[in-house]
Formats: structure tokens, sequence, C-alpha cells
């Protein structure tokens, strides 16, 4: 029976934080395209919002690229763990603006929570992200 490495599971882990966060944007968008502006429908934050779900989308991508090359063996540099690290947390402030932003819609409060909490689990991915840059391997 093979025994998954630190890091694998680590990035597992921080997968599951990415789909929670994308998971979270899908449903607040029925909420901001109907009930933001008045007698109309906002397609510009559900323009923002999917973009956001295609860069969250993109990041796992590259997440399951590394952990097959953890699976192989043939990971060398450590580079990439930094650089994801770094755009998962600019992202998380740049989805910030947003939340802040739905704190003034009374109808649709919770709207800002289910986003404030997408910015939480993209936090945590990064973290993760960045334990698993100094995770030993096993061998």
């Amino acid at each position: 029976m093979k025994i998954t490495q630190r890091k694998e599971r680590i990035l597992m882990t921080a997968v599951i934080m990415l789909l929670l966060s994308i998971l979270l944007m899908i449903i607040i968008i029925p909420g901001v395209y109907t009930k933001t502006l008045p007698n109309e429908y906002n397609s510009g934050a559900v323009i923002g919002i999917s973009l956001a779900i295609l860069v969250r989308l993109l990041l796992i991508i590259w997440y399951t690229l590394k952990i097959k090359k953890i699976r192989s063996a043939t990971e060398k540099r450590k580079t990439g763990y930094i650089v994801v690290g770094i755009l998962i947390l600019l992202f998380a402030v740049m989805y910030l603006d947003g939340a802040i932003a739905f704190l003034d819609h009374k109808r649709i409060l919770y709207v800002s929570y289910l986003m404030y909490t997408s910015i939480f689990c993209d936090l945590i991915a990064s973290i993760l992200t960045f334990v698993a840059l100094f995770a030993k391997s096993q061998k």
C-alpha cells in the first residue's frame, strides 16, 4: 500500500479549500445578479465573480500538476509554491473589496458573509501552500 506524502496531503487540503471557495462563489451569483441594482440586473458583478472562479480553477489545475509531480518524484523547483501562495493572497485581498462593498446591501447581507467565508478559505489554501513549501518529502 502506497503511503501518501505529506506535501501531497497538504496540497489536496488546499485544493479542497479552493473548491469550497468556488462553491461559495457560485452560491452568491443569483443574489448578486438580481438584487444588487434596483430594476436591473448586475452583470458586471457576475462577470467579476466568474473571472474569480476561473482563476481559482486554473490554480486547482496547477495544484493537480504539482501533486502528479510529487507522486512521480520529479519535483525539483520550489518557486511555484511561492508564486501560487502569493497569487491566492492577492486574489483574496481583491475579493475582500467586493465583500466590503456588499455590506451596504441590507437585503442581501448573506452575500457579504459568504464572500468573507470564501476569502477565509482562500487564506487557508495560501497558508497550506506555504506550509507545503517547507514540508519534507518521505522516502
